[in-house]
């Protein structure tokens, strides 16, 4: 069974030694790049106080609780995993450790779990948490993952939770950004204004980091994670801001009444649409913030600006065949080419990082949906199905998920899919409407 589960057996043995660590036994790959990849059966034992005395408060409880049900919203945003509840796993939860000699495995593999995770717990004298948390594979019996955190609040309960859940995606898939990535994106205030918020990808922790009262759009991060450029709009006015990680906001003088669809080359450079000749034209900014080159220039409107890692590829939309439409221009072969062909109103593309995928919104029938679009055989697909409209879409740092908007629900929301169209995942960014959304390309540790 473990043949048919699994594109790739292999054993290797590694070995960790610092005190947060325990040894691991790294036995399963997954290759989630093959479409059709069959989801594995993953199960989490509630946590298990390992302690002598159980004396805990109720913040103690709360973040034990609140753990678990982190570690299990996670693994819901995975689509080659699908959770087991305990309760229907053959003799239920019934546990008295959190090691391999803990566990009966057989009853696991009888009730066709292939992953399993343990949580186990202390209470420090100090009043913190020492939280102990194992992925095994249950057919082999190992642990393929093993860590100890500390923990006093919640948001270390967050942290954890996704390094513990970045670990494992890594040792299966080979993946890593997911669970130490940020998102940005705008939200709608009660007052009408629009301004940015960051986050992790499945909306924890969510800090404001603006505080204007105007329209904030098309946020767009540095490589190196540490700015945000954004279109703001006041008294009919566009302004180029810039925030920076210290928290300061900078205003970026640039010629042109409409400022638009502003973002970074991988050389940290500004590139951006603006109408200095009358004319939406893409131009390039140097390291003083002043116009150094017209990198798209025509009779039409030429906006939207992404590249991929290594700068030689920019994708960006262009209404020179009347209809908005998604162009690739190679740096290196000096060549402008048309890539979208599958509708006639194609709008807000994103190249991945490797280069070799687009996506974008295009225009049909039921309304907006996400295409992908390979770059190597320029075949075309639609992702997403709606209801409603989907629209803006950007590809995360592993070049396998993809965070859209969607009004599915009514209000536009971020969703998570991936490349393959798998079933999109609401993100919880609570009840105000988001109108638009950037992904970070800088992976945290």
């Amino acid at each position: 069974m473990i043949r048919r589960l699994f594109c790739t057996l292999i054993f290797i043995f590694i070995i960790f030694s610092s005190k947060n660590s325990f040894s691991e036994i790294k036995t399963l790959y997954l290759h989630i790049e093959e479409p059709g990849q069959k989801a594995l059966n993953i199960c989490i034992i509630p946590p298990i106080f390992l302690g002598k005395n159980y004396q805990s408060t109720n913040n103690t409880q709360q973040l034990i609780r609140h753990f678990f049900y982190v570690i299990r919203n996670n693994i819901h945003f995975l689509p080659f995993l699908k959770y087991i509840p305990i309760n229907d796993v053959i003799g239920g939860n019934q546990f008295k450790g959190v090691t391999i000699k803990d566990i009966d495995f057989r009853k696991f593999v009888i009730s066709k779990v292939d992953l399993l995770i343990t949580i186990g717990w202390h209470l420090l004298e100090n009043g913190n948490i020492r939280i102990e948390i194992r992925a095994f594979d249950v057919y082999t019996p190992s642990m393929i993952v093993g860590r100890g955190y500390i923990l006093n609040n919640i948001n270390q309960v967050y942290e954890a939770a996704n390094k513990f859940c970045g670990l494992l995606m890594k040792r299966l898939t080979g993946k890593d950004g997911f669970f130490t990535s940020k998102i940005a994106f705008v939200k709608r205030e009660k007052d009408g204004s629009k301004n940015i918020y960051i986050s992790t990808p499945q909306g924890y922790m969510q800090t404001k980091i603006t505080d204007l009262k105007g329209i904030i759009m098309s946020p767009s991060w540095s490589y190196d994670g540490n700015f945000i450029i954004f279109t703001y709009i006041s008294n009919m006015k566009h302004k180029l801001l810039l925030w920076c990680r210290d928290g300061r906001l900078r205003e970026i003088l640039v010629p042109g009444n409409t400022i638009i669809s502003p973002t970074f080359d991988p050389n940290g450079n500004i590139v951006l649409s603006s109408d200095v000749n009358g004319n939406l034209d893409i131009y390039l900014l140097d390291n003083n913030f002043k116009i150094k080159d017209k990198l798209i220039h025509s009779w039409a409107i030429d906006i939207s600006p992404d590249f991929d890692n290594s700068g030689k590829k920019m994708v960006y939309v262009s209404s020179r065949y009347a209809n908005p439409n998604i162009f690739l221009y190679d740096f290196d072969k000096k060549i402008t080419k048309r890539i979208s062909y599958i509708g006639n109103y194609n709008t807000n593309p994103d190249i991945s990082g490797n280069g070799k995928y687009v996506i974008y919104s295009t225009l049909t029938e039921k309304g907006h949906r996400i295409v992908l679009c390979d770059l190597d055989t320029l075949e075309e697909k639609i992702i997403t199905t709606g209801p409603g409209n989907d629209e803006h879409p950007c590809w995360g740092p592993d070049d396998y998920f993809i965070a859209f908007l969607s009004n599915r629900r009514g209000k536009y929301k971020i969703y998570i899919t991936t490349k393959d169209g798998t079933s999109p995942v609401l993100v919880d960014t609570g009840e105000e409407e988001v109108g638009s959304i950037a992904w970070s390309k800088k992976i945290e540790q």
